[in-house]
């Protein structure tokens, strides 16, 4: 979403770019831009953890940034969990409907329009939001006994590693991840990713 050498661009331009496009039906959050860009031969995702595990209900609309080599994307999209789904809207800036993810904690459906650019890779989508935005001890129960650990060496710095090799890493901007900004890079499959989030009204 090397690009990864380097953070995406400031999360004020984004913000700023991405509210001019906006309505009050909302944006928000589809982690994973490099999904949307040219389809990639990517390794697979971490396993994905329930809706449940995230123990609290939660609605956000977020503006993401997403580059990938010379590719970069900016869209919208809602994301709205409970204990029972989690579910995803994708939007472009002007509001129309890209995609949209529904995952129960057993089964993964997803839909999207011929106006959604490049491949769609539900699984990295959800993934990649998980990994930002779940309580830490929920991704270290889900992962223990496997290849992946998750690790917080420090309140704003979040690391995922595979047999003991670093993938990702989130920077966060406040305490809250659900509010305010966050990037997300995977240094495995070439892609970062700027997210500004804000409660749904």
């Amino acid at each position: 979403m090397n690009v990864l050498a380097r953070k995406p661009r400031a999360a004020s331009s984004v913000a700023q770019r991405g509210r001019a496009n906006l309505s009050l039906a909302a944006l928000a959050l589809a982690m994973s831009a490099c999904s949307l860009l040219p389809a990639l031969t990517m390794p697979e995702p971490p396993p994905l953890l329930t809706p449940a595990s995230l123990e609290r209900t939660v609605g956000v609309l977020q503006i993401v940034h997403g580059a990938f080599r010379e590719s970069d994307l900016v869209f919208q999209c809602v994301v709205d969990v409970d204990a029972q789904r989690l579910s995803i809207i994708g939007l472009s800036g002007h509001g129309q409907r890209w995609f949209s993810l529904r995952h129960d904690g057993h089964s993964l459906a997803t839909q999207s329009t011929a106006q959604a650019p490049g491949a769609l890779d539900p699984r990295r989508i959800v993934a990649d939001l998980q990994l930002a935005l779940w309580p830490l001890s929920a991704l270290q129960r889900a992962f223990a006994g496997s290849v992946w650990e998750v690790s917080q060496p420090s309140p704003a710095t979040r690391r995922l590693r595979r047999q003991g090799r670093l993938i990702a890493e989130v920077h966060y901007a406040g305490a809250d991840p659900w509010q305010g900004t966050l990037w997300l890079s995977n240094f495995e499959s070439g892609y970062a990713l700027t997210i500004e989030s804000r409660p749904l009204q």
